[in-house]
C-alpha cells in the first residue's frame, strides 16, 4: 500500500513538471512568433515609407483630378455634401493605395509565411488579409472622380440617382468597421508590445493601424474641393 502511494505520487510529479516544461515551451514558442510577426512588420512599415513620396504624387494627381469639376459641386445641396465627401477622400486615398497595394500585400504573405500556432496572431493575421481584400474593393473608384458626380448632377441629386461608386461604399462601410478585425489586431499588437522584442512597441501601432489609407493623409484641408465641401452653409 505504501509503495503504490509512492508512486501515485511520483507519477503525479512527473506530470506536474512534465506541464511545466510544456508551458515554458509554449511561452518561448509564442515570443518566437511575435518576434517573427514584429519583424515581417517593420520590414512592411519601412517599405512603405520608402514608398511614401511615389504615393504622395499619386494622391496630389487625384487631388487636381477632382478639382475639375467644382462647379458641378458647387450646385450639390447640403445633404448630398458627406457622401460626396467620402467619395473624394476614398478616390483620392485611391491614388495611394496603387503605391501601397503591393506593399500591402507583401505584408500579409510574409505574416503567413510564420509557422504560428497561436491564435491571437493567427487571428490578426486573417483578420489583415480580409481588410486588403476589402481595401481592393474599395478603392476600385474608376478612373475619374468627376464622372460619377457629373451624372449624379445630371440626375439631378436625387437619392435614386447615386451613382455606382457611392452605392458600392455605402455597401462596404460595415466592412471597414468590423469590430471583430479591430479586437484581434489589438490583442495581437499588445502581444507584439510585451513579447515581440526590440521594436515590438512600433510593429504594434502598424499592427493595430491595419490595412487602410487614413482619411487625414488623402484629405489636405486647403484643397479647393474639401474647402467646398465642408462648407454646407
Amino acid at each position: 500500500m505504501h509503495r503504490r502511494l509512492l508512486t501515485v505520487i511520483a507519477v503525479t510529479c512527473a506530470t506536474v513538471a512534465s506541464a511545466a516544461i510544456g508551458a515554458g515551451g509554449a511561452g518561448a514558442a509564442g515570443r518566437s512568433d511575435a518576434r517573427a510577426f514584429t519583424t515581417a512588420t517593420l520590414a512592411f512599415d519601412l517599405a512603405r515609407g520608402r514608398a511614401g513620396g511615389r504615393a504622395e504624387r499619386l494622391g496630389d494627381a487625384r487631388r487636381a483630378n477632382a478639382a475639375t469639376c467644382l462647379e458641378t459641386l458647387r450646385g450639390a445641396p447640403a445633404e448630398r455634401r458627406e457622401e460626396l465627401s467620402t467619395l473624394y477622400s476614398t478616390w483620392v486615398g485611391a491614388g495611394y493605395f496603387a503605391e501601397d497595394e503591393p506593399i500591402f500585400a507583401r505584408w500579409v504573405r510574409a505574416l503567413k509565411r510564420v509557422p504560428t500556432t497561436d491564435p491571437g496572431l493567427r487571428r490578426a493575421r486573417a483578420g489583415l488579409g480580409r481588410q486588403l481584400t476589402t481595401a481592393r474593393r474599395i478603392y476600385a473608384q474608376g478612373r475619374r472622380f468627376c464622372t460619377p458626380v457629373e451624372a449624379w448632377a445630371r440626375a439631378g441629386w436625387t437619392v435614386a440617382g447615386r451613382p455606382t461608386p457611392v452605392l458600392r461604399l455605402r455597401k462596404l462601410a460595415r466592412l471597414t468597421a468590423d469590430p471583430r478585425i479591430r479586437r484581434d489586431l489589438s490583442a495581437a499588437a499588445r502581444m507584439l508590445r510585451s513579447a515581440g522584442g526590440q521594436g515590438g512597441a512600433l510593429a504594434a501601432s502598424v499592427l493595430r493601424e491595419g490595412i487602410d489609407e487614413r482619411d487625414e493623409r488623402a484629405v489636405e484641408a486647403d484643397a479647393p474641393v474639401v474647402t467646398l465641401l465642408s462648407n454646407v452653409g
